[in-house]
């Protein structure tokens, strides 16, 4: 006897969402692509002055906009096999965001004591970690910006 309750399949749950939940996660999949192009040919540095120059305008965000937001980020980053890495989601994540005041981008180091480094970008809002959580390291945070 088959089990009859499945998983519903990736089309199953596409067709569940909503328009502007589509609309929201090809905007997603298209700032992922950009900002994983931009880090590829263009030194960090660089990127980092442009982003940091960009004005933002000072909306506070609903928790629906920021679920909704990062719902549409990790569904992309799980689903396409671009090897969107934690920085190219906190950069795509702020830029989806940039109208919103309290959202910041933070970047931090850990080193094991297997003397291994590894570094991670996460995003926070108002001090909350919204995108990026690590359970299983601490970092050190050795960059932040608006």
């Amino acid at each position: 006897m088959k089990n009859s309750s499945k998983r519903p399949s990736s089309l199953a749950k596409l067709i569940a969402v909503s328009w502007q939940q589509i609309v929201l996660l090809c905007k997603a999949l298209g700032i992922l692509t950009i900002y994983k192009g931009q880090l590829l040919m263009v030194p960090f540095r660089y990127l980092i002055k442009k982003v940091d120059q960009r004005t933002v305008a000072q909306i506070t965000p609903d928790e629906y906009t920021l679920q909704t937001t990062v719902w549409a980020i990790r569904v992309v980053s799980n689903r396409i096999p671009l090897g969107f890495t934690c920085l190219v989601q906190a950069l795509s994540a702020k830029w989806l965001l940039r109208k919103h005041s309290g959202v910041r981008i933070h970047i931090g180091v850990h080193k094991s004591t297997a003397q291994e480094f590894s570094a991670h970008a996460w995003v926070t809002y108002n001090g909350t970690v919204i995108l990026g959580e690590q359970t299983t390291q601490v970092f050190q945070p050795i960059l932040e910006w608006k």
